[in-house]
């Protein structure tokens, strides 16, 4: 689904806000995943390489015919300033290289639980 890059920093804000409601500490690094579709192999590859160069890690998949997958992982903080730069980024390598960028996620993230001693 393409997005403007307004568009997805809304969607970022309402992702943050959930996130808190559910007990995310926001400041805990995690793996986060970016998602991007291209109709052409070329194209994919190239928005792969720049991605790996900022130093994601990253895997292409086929998807049907005509579509290819690219997934982006970076571990990092999600408070708003760290997710709105990374998506950015991300958005910004996709579009230049005539990709769909489809969002991100990544797994919630709470502080280890302290052992006591009694």
């Amino acid at each position: 689904m393409a997005r403007d890059l307004e568009a997805q920093r809304a969607m970022n804000s309402e992702q943050l806000a959930q996130r808190v409601k559910m007990g995310d500490h926001l400041d805990i690094a995690r793996e986060i995943e970016h998602f991007a579709l291209f109709t052409g192999r070329k194209e994919a590859d190239t928005a792969r390489a720049q991605l790996t160069a900022e130093g994601f890690a990253t895997t292409l998949k086929r998807r049907g015919w005509s579509k290819f997958e690219l997934r982006a992982t970076q571990s990092a903080t999600i408070e708003a300033n760290e997710v709105d730069d990374m998506v950015c980024r991300v958005f910004k390598v996709v579009e230049r290289n005539h990709g769909s960028y489809d969002g991100w996620g990544g797994p919630l993230a709470y502080p280890p639980a302290s052992g006591g001693t009694s």
